[in-house]
């Protein structure tokens, strides 16, 4: 009997630690808790690594834009008029091309040119019912009013030791870049645009098997 108890104990402990292991696979080791500081708190609770149909529900989807659906990531440009930022688009990784397709409706919409005529062209929406877990996203690309002072914003918020790139660079691909480790164990690049017309943040997260992966 006694022989039997314990072996049945043995089984319960083996399941348990299975158990564990599981869900420590599945759940996502980033989180917003260690990545808030880096997020502009315009953005809400928000974070790299997290799943898309979570990062979904913290936005008015409904004249969200699908970009070119060629590539391996799914680009999602989200209308926000929010504090100083105007919009947000976001790289979305772990998609498949089928996964892809069955969260995409088409609608066609009215747009106007830069002379003021207008024309109709076909655009992806999502399909938020069809959204799950699947997917994460890894960048976020924020665009701010124009008046916005983003230079000190980002001095203050990443630090003045950020690598400056001048206009006449050849290499310049942002106006000034850091790199940086969150606690949940993110590597990041980010990218400032503030130096001409345009005001923009780009907060990249290193994650395996993306364009930006180590």
């Amino acid at each position: 009997m006694r022989n039997k108890q314990n072996y049945l104990l043995l089984i319960a402990i083996t399941l348990s630690i299975f158990a564990v292991n599981l869900n420590a696979q599945t759940k996502s080791k980033y989180s917003y808790a260690a990545q808030k500081n880096l997020i502009p708190a315009e953005l809400g609770k928000v974070y790299l690594g997290m799943p898309f149909n979570e990062f979904a529900k913290q936005f008015d989807m409904k004249n969200a834009e699908v970009g070119d659906t060629r590539f391996d990531w799914l680009e999602v440009k989200i209308p926000v008029a929010k504090g100083n930022v105007t919009n947000l688009t976001v790289k979305v990784h772990g998609l498949e091309s089928d996964e892809k397709e069955a969260i995409l409706t088409e609608e066609t919409i009215t747009k106007k040119d830069e002379f003021g005529e207008e024309y109709e062209e076909t655009i992806n929406r999502l399909n938020l019912d069809k959204l799950t877990s699947k997917g994460i996203v890894y960048a976020m690309y924020i665009d701010f009013k124009k008046e916005f002072d983003l230079k000190s914003y980002v001095i203050k918020t990443y630090g003045k030791k950020g690598e400056v790139r001048k206009a006449d660079d050849e290499y310049h691909f942002f106006d000034i870049q850091w790199t940086n480790k969150t606690s949940d164990g993110l590597d990041w690049l980010i990218r400032s645009f503030h130096e001409g017309d345009s005001r923009s943040l780009q907060l990249l997260g290193r994650i395996d098997n993306t364009e930006w992966g180590l």
